[in-house]
């Protein structure tokens, strides 16, 4: 990736972080970015495609996060837990990355073309509750569900962790408790 295109997208990370993404003005981001202020549209075609850009930048840091020693063999269960633990710690050690994808999530502002990029990037999670749906293992829930269930109940157990500063065992205790329940909520 250019440069100054990567300059522009981690700036922007940070000041939407801090701003709000609709608050934060290109001239801004700009000058955080140490670049001239036209040259944010010179790899980005409007400010709509800097957030959407930004967007796709944040999951694909994440799936990669999550993706690191991915358990290829086990079973469902095991990897679900994998991408339980992975998503609560890269939320823990990035949690201004973590809000701004959380609200980047929510907002209306993408369009389906990047909503579909997104969907190719978590295609192993959808994979994963595919294989527990055909083995048995799952209520039966759309997709769309499932991941909502499972995207509500991470955001609460992060969002506890980081109120009660929970660390070492307190904190595993904590995720691991948390993921029994989703366990028991999706499961027959």
């Amino acid at each position: 990736m250019n440069d100054k295109r990567q300059l522009l997208i981690e700036a922007s990370v940070d000041l939407f972080a801090e701003e709000g993404f609709w608050n934060t003005p290109t001239a801004k981001i700009a000058k955080q970015a140490n670049v001239a202020k036209g040259t944010l549209f010179n790899y980005f075609e409007s400010k709509d495609d800097l957030i959407e850009c930004v967007y796709l930048e944040l999951v694909r840091e994440y799936v990669a996060y999550i993706r690191e020693a991915w358990p290829e063999e086990a079973s469902v269960k095991i990897k679900l837990e994998h991408v339980w633990f992975r998503s609560i710690d890269w939320g823990l050690k990035y949690p201004e990355r973590y809000k701004l994808l959380s609200q980047l999530r929510v907002s209306d502002t993408l369009k389906g073309v990047h909503r579909d990029r997104d969907i190719e990037e978590m295609s192993f999670l959808m994979a994963l509750e595919q294989q527990g749906r055909q083995s048995g293992l799952f209520e039966d829930i759309t997709a769309e569900y499932f991941r909502s269930l499972m995207r509500i109940n991470l955001h609460a157990s992060i969002r506890y962790a980081e109120r009660h500063q929970l660390k070492e065992m307190a904190l595993v205790k904590h995720i691991a408790k948390g993921f029994e329940i989703f366990w028991k909520g999706i499961t027959i």
